[in-house]
């Protein structure tokens, strides 16, 4: 049997070395997946779906459905916003010169997104294990 998204982001949350503050979702969870076509069963979807944003280490901000300490996944100007580092990085998805979706980070200060060339989970299960210092 597949397991779920949700439960492989809890198994990280609960093996990172870092706190992982998992904040309550919002009621409009589910719209705002169905709004935004984001597939239920991804990381994407689960977190999303169970929170209303994660905090990582004090330092990395995941969107979720939205919190009073956190907004959101949204979309600007034509990427989706995921995450923001307390320091002043942004992460989206965004499509690749390849045709394919990446986790696309701007840091202040600089004109362009580089891609991470990593999709949303990777990249989630990544700054959750450790990479967060290396970012």
């Amino acid at each position: 049997m597949k397991k779920s998204a949700w439960e492989a982001v809890t198994r990280s949350v609960a093996a990172s070395p870092y706190p992982v503050t998992v904040l309550e979702p919002s009621s409009q969870a589910p719209a705002l997946v169905a709004e935004l076509g984001i597939a239920a069963d991804s990381w994407l979807g689960a977190v999303v779906l169970h929170t209303g944003g994660l905090v990582v280490d004090g330092r990395l901000r995941v969107f979720g459905s939205g919190s009073a300490e956190l907004p959101a996944v949204h979309v600007e100007d034509g990427r989706m916003l995921v995450a923001e580092h307390v320091r002043g990085d942004r992460y989206a998805l965004a499509v690749t010169g390849k045709g394919r979706l990446a986790v696309h980070q701007l840091e202040p200060g600089l004109p362009e997104w580089e891609s991470l060339n990593l999709g949303y989970a990777n990249w989630l299960g990544a700054m959750i294990a450790g990479s967060l210092d290396e970012c």
